[in-house]
């Protein structure tokens, strides 16, 4: 099984598709899209997608407070991703 898909086997347990991904410099907060012609085991495709840097976020009290962007699309490296949790 590759990355994807026990991403999407996780997601389904959870029970959403709405998910907060940290990597290595960023906190990601958006709503996974299952998208057919995408490529699904490198990329993991977002929409309404919002980042901040993980710098900001720590001694305050929201990544909300400092969101730096907002995206309808965004695509994430499978590899990039540091944590995950669905909400």
């Amino acid at each position: 099984m590759n990355k994807a898909d026990e991403f999407l086997k996780i997601m389904e347990i959870s029970n959403s598709d709405k998910v907060v991904i940290l990597t290595n410099h960023y906190q990601i907060t958006g709503h996974v899209y299952d998208c057919e012609k995408c490529n699904k085991e490198a990329f993991l495709n977002l929409t309404n997608a919002s980042l901040c840097l993980i710098n900001d976020v720590y001694g305050s009290d929201t990544c909300e407070k400092y969101t730096s962007s907002h995206y309808d699309w965004l695509h994430v490296n499978f590899d990039s991703i540091t944590a995950f949790s669905f909400i």
